[in-house]
């Protein structure tokens, strides 16, 4: 078969797909564009803490190895510990598996699950200027639009508390817990609506049954894709610039077909990367890019869950040295005196392990993570030393010879957040081993944070790089970062429009 008569059989093909895909190629790019500025909602972490009472020292009697001994979880060690409030007395929340048991830290009680009417009240404490008008409005018993994937920590109904106040603000929060998990209101459900949720077909009768959601999205993706290579199949043969220098129209089409066909040529490309690299974000057929430590690298370095034992230095002791404690460089003195903060006492402690040594760790509103020592002391420690770190990668990768090793101080290809939010610095660990493993450690907790494989950096370029354009400089650029994607999706969604209005014109004739 010659290349003509291969693009007149291709031509129809291309032309029925794009009936039933026009509509929904529409949807992607108009989503998309949302989703630049707009995600689904949520309750952040840092909302979640500024709303707690900070922990009162004198209050905490019980010590974690009580604790852990009152909430009666066996032999069990905890995956994680917290210190935190609950209604202004404080708790211990311990994390076993997805569930999780909170003990009160004054009286060894334990949290019983919460109702309905004490979901109300915790929600009027944590927002006082809506206490007279807030109400519960419903208990989930399934989950909604908005919970499909329950919030981290929350197992069991979600209780959800309205506000009452004029954006129609809606807090959800776990019975397990008591802990308010997710906060939507009138504008956030709107833009989670035309964003994520039409970009990712995220409709809750569909996503429920997480197979068939899958399987849909994969699917779709790839004829997509034969969708995308088709058009430029076709648009590249009827591109003649030999027409062009006789002074004729380079595209034999005519009216928005000839549209259709320009917008192809420019952002056809870019259209089949996105839908191509859209569809390796489901991780199909077995390929992932996960960069998330091995479980026996965080045994290596944390231990096998938190062995409350270990931790012999009292948390009234720690929050005292953490009160008392001054800024110790000039800097830091500066910074105090500029935000007319003095010291003060934690919201939460995170009681932690490196390489055997317990540590609570808190965030100071100006210097970030701060360690406690639990085993001795208590003596506060701004983190860990190079040779400390690198000592914790050896553990992680046992018989593995350490190759290059890289104190970063500013962001790398793989270990990056365009908000600044990642930590920094973190030692980099390279190895020779047969997945090419990187190791990516925090100075400031000695948390192995990333790994990254040879395989993990592939997808890392074939999704983020093609899909988000997170490149090398640009995605760090800011608003030109911006003007590249918008103009892109505009384009991409040019394409799609013309494709419509072309499809509709057809089915009429």
């Amino acid at each position: 078969m010659n290349m003509k008569r291969l693009i007149a059989v291709l031509t129809p093909v291309h032309r029925y797909l794009g009936l039933v895909f026009c509509l929904i190629f529409v949807a992607w790019f108009a989503s998309g564009l949302v989703m630049i500025y707009a995600r689904m909602p949520a309750y952040t972490g840092s909302e979640r803490v500024a709303r707690l009472k900070p922990l009162d020292p004198a209050a905490v009697r019980l010590s974690p190895a009580e604790a852990v001994a009152r909430a009666d979880i066996g032999s069990s060690r905890p995956g994680r510990i917290t210190l935190t409030t609950y209604r202004s007395r404080p708790v211990y929340r311990f994390r076993i598996g997805p569930d999780a048991v909170t003990v009160f830290a004054d009286d060894g009680s334990v949290l019983e699950p919460v109702k309905a009417d004490e979901a109300l009240a915790i929600v009027r404490d944590a927002f006082p200027d809506h206490a007279g008008s807030a109400r519960v409005r419903d208990t989930l018993t399934r989950p909604d639009q908005w919970t499909i994937e329950a919030p981290f920590g929350s197992t069991g109904p979600l209780h959800v508390i309205a506000l009452g106040d004029p954006a129609a603000t809606d807090l959800y929060v776990a019975s397990n817990t008591g802990g308010i998990v997710l906060e939507t209101d009138r504008a956030s459900r709107f833009w989670g609506y035309a964003g994520p949720v039409m970009h990712w077909f995220y409709f809750r009768p569909l996503r429920v049954n997480g197979p068939l959601w899958a399987n849909v999205i994969i699917y779709g993706s790839l004829a997509g894709c034969v969708l995308c290579l088709l058009g430029l199949t076709v648009g590249i043969y009827r591109y003649s610039l030999a027409r062009y220098r006789q002074g004729i129209s380079a595209t034999p089409y005519s009216g928005w077909l000839r549209w259709h066909h320009y917008a192809g040529l420019i952002f056809g490309v870019i259209t089949l990367t996105w839908v191509f690299s859209g569809m390796l974000s489901m991780e199909p057929w077995g390929l992932s890019y996960a960069n998330d430590p091995g479980v026996d690298q965080v045994v290596a370095i944390r231990g096998d869950g938190v062995d409350a034992a270990r931790f012999v230095v009292s948390p009234a002791r720690a929050l005292d040295a953490l009160r008392t404690w001054g800024p110790a460089a000039s800097s830091d003195v500066a910074r105090v005196a500029k935000s007319g903060a003095g010291p003060s006492v934690p919201k939460e402690l995170d009681l932690i392990q490196f390489m055997g040594a317990p540590f609570y760790r808190a965030e100071d509103p100006l210097r970030g993570t701060v360690l406690v020592t639990a085993d001795h002391g208590p003596a506060i420690q701004a983190g860990f030393t190079q040779p400390e770190l690198l000592a914790a990668a050896r553990a992680a990768m046992p018989g593995k010879q350490p190759g290059e090793i890289t104190w970063l101080t500013g962001y790398d290809g793989y270990y990056y957040d365009r908000s600044g939010g990642r930590p920094l610095p973190v030692l980099r660990v390279k190895y020779g081993d047969e997945s090419a493993s990187w190791l990516y450690l925090d100075a400031h907790d000695g948390g192995l944070v990333q790994r990254e494989t040879s395989r993990s950096r592939l997808f890392r370029w074939l999704y983020y790089g093609l899909h988000d354009l997170d490149l090398p400089r640009l995605y760090q650029a800011g608003w030109i970062w911006y003007a590249v994607i918008v103009g892109l999706c505009g384009g991409g969604l040019l394409l799609s429009m013309t494709s419509v209005i072309v499809g509709w014109r057809w089915l009429r004739r």
